[in-house]
């Protein structure tokens, strides 16, 4: 599996999850499980993401990139929360299923030979 499939697997998930938690109503051991393994899986997905920008052989490098693409969608998310957040955690779910199913969409028809076609590729 691809990073880019797999982050937009994870985001998709989690997007599903963080909604299942706003319509359970926000109360609850299930509700506070659905929360959590959803927003752990929206990090997933934006480390995942962040960890592909970098295009080079240092593992050290994207595994910081990676960390720090996931704390800044955690902190995005988390620095507003108000004090009733199941609304809000389904504003933040919908937006991670409508990023990962598009990203899903668009690479459906691509094969790993068309990732390095094109003009510019070596």
């Amino acid at each position: 599996m691809s990073s880019s499939s797999l982050a937009s697997s994870a985001a998709l998930l989690g997007g599903a999850l963080l909604l299942a938690h706003a319509l359970t109503g926000g109360s609850g051991p299930l509700s506070d499980t659905l929360q959590l393994l959803g927003l752990a899986l929206v990090v997933l997905a934006a480390a995942v993401f962040g960890s592909s920008l970098v295009k080079s052989d240092a593992i050290a490098l994207r595994v910081t990139v990676g960390l720090a693409s996931g704390l800044l969608a955690l902190s995005l998310i988390e620095a507003f929360r108000p004090g009733d957040g199941g609304w809000y955690d389904a504003f933040w779910g919908g937006v991670a299923v409508l990023i990962g199913g598009i990203a899903l969409l668009r690479g459906r028809g691509r094969g790993e030979s068309r990732a390095h076609a094109g003009s510019h590729a070596r």
